[in-house]
């Protein structure tokens, strides 16, 4: 019954929740605390069971993209995502590929944008989606693909670009200028003004990245270097599925 239920309560807490006599029960001032509490938390909880049932693509997720594809795939996505899923929330984090693996170890984003080949703890998955080539530019008063000696205009230590440049190409640390570029579009400023050579990805290139740049040419041959783009997530991650779904959304018009 109510009033045993009450009783067993008040054993349990150790305290006297009702005033009883032969006519009235009141509820003592922490009686009342705890009911106001008890109201709350029922309805926290029927918040969380209401979350539960919500379908994927109704419900809110935070995305991770890395810099050096963000400027240039988000715009498409996003219109896809409107698209194909108009009440999926998405929330946007940009970082670097570590610090991106770090936020999804802590289920602080659902999953990120990525570039591969990478390195990536056992706990996580990938779905790769497509491949962007990285070409070689330079100003056009220079030699045809001169590297020389300090030359190589890079981006700083921590973005995967760099890795990707210096996987495929047979470049070692002598070419590579002392000046770390803090973004791409510092790296084409400085292209420009013909204090170095480097390498820029297709889709950078493809989203008029040089448009106001006539001074740079594109050595379209020189596509030794790729990287291959798509998503990442937790292996244990129940959305999964859906995940895979979203990350086709990087391709499709």
């Amino acid at each position: 019954t109510f009033s045993a239920g009450i009783s067993k309560l008040e054993q349990d807490l150790q305290v006297q929740l009702v005033e009883r006599d032969n006519k009235h029960v009141l509820f003592t001032p922490i009686g009342n605390r705890i009911v106001n509490q008890a109201i709350s938390a029922i309805a926290e909880i029927n918040i969380l069971v209401e979350t539960a049932k919500l379908d994927f693509f109704e419900s809110e997720v935070t995305i991770g993209v890395i810099p050096t594809i963000s400027t240039y795939i988000l715009p498409n996505f996003l219109s896809n995502l409107d698209k194909h899923y108009p009440k999926l929330k998405a929330s946007f984090q940009e970082d670097t590929s570590d610090n991106l693996l770090k936020q999804l170890e802590n289920a602080r984003i659902d999953f990120a944008i990525f570039a591969f080949p990478y390195d990536l703890p056992e706990f996580i998955e990938d779905c790769q989606v497509f491949r962007d080539s990285i070409y070689f530019i330079q100003h056009k008063n220079r030699d045809k693909q001169a590297i020389e000696n300090g030359s190589l205009l890079m981006l700083e230590q921590g973005h995967c670009l760099r890795s990707h440049i210096l996987q495929n190409n047979d470049i070692s640390n002598r070419h590579i200028s002392n000046f770390s570029c803090t973004s791409i579009s510092t790296l084409v400023a400085m292209v420009d003004m013909n204090i170095g050579v480097s390498f820029l990805p297709k889709m950078a290139i493809d989203y008029g990245t040089l448009d106001n740049y006539p001074n740079i040419t594109i050595d379209m041959d020189s596509s030794k270097a790729k990287r291959d783009i798509g998503v990442i997530y937790r292996k244990n991650n129940p959305q999964k599925k859906n995940i895979k779904k979203l990350a086709q959304l990087l391709v499709k018009n």
